[in-house]
């Protein structure tokens, strides 16, 4: 499947958080002030911990939104979550929930996400390293080696270690 990558304004990633957000249904804190103002506020989960949001699920129609924040394709959004696309297009069009652990997943990509541009302190290039092959994720993707909570322990070591010169 290829990997349908596409560039994110600014806009269109505020757009596409406040999509998913909206979906999610969760409270979220207000941004940064100042000299931060125009930089996507980073979003906290306030009515709850993540592990009861995906227990109560989340629509399928967060496929779409997550897709555009990614900068990848709804395909690869459904394989990253481990269901197929046309699964997703069937559970989206109904607005039935996602599987339990594909909900899991929608939060832990949302959380790598957000992690990787405090380190890298541009969407552009936080969305270029998540969708690139990388050498010490078996040629993987960090996006792709995530699916799993082992992989995606792995890439938050690697981005704290980048943000704190830490050793990978």
């Amino acid at each position: 499947m290829g990997k349908e990558a596409t560039t994110i304004t600014p806009a269109g990633r505020d757009e596409a958080l406040a999509a998913i957000w909206d979906i999610i249904d969760v409270g979220r804190t207000e941004g940064p002030q100042g000299s931060d103002v125009g930089k996507t506020p980073p979003v906290k989960i306030a009515n709850g911990p993540a592990d009861s949001i995906a227990k109560r699920g989340i629509s399928s129609k967060v496929v779409g939104p997550l897709g555009m924040l990614l900068g990848v394709g709804k395909g690869v959004v459904a394989e990253y979550l481990g269901i197929g696309r046309g699964t997703a297009s069937r559970r989206a069009s109904k607005d039935l929930p996602l599987p339990p652990h594909a909900a899991e997943v929608v939060l832990r990509l949302l959380e790598l996400d957000q992690m990787a541009v405090d380190t890298f302190e541009s969407q552009a290039a936080s969305s270029g390293w998540l969708r690139k092959p990388h050498p010490m994720l078996d040629g993987e993707s960090p996006l792709a080696y995530a699916r799993s909570s082992h992989g995606a322990q792995r890439v938050k070591d690697m981005l704290v270690a980048m943000k704190y010169g830490g050793a990978l």
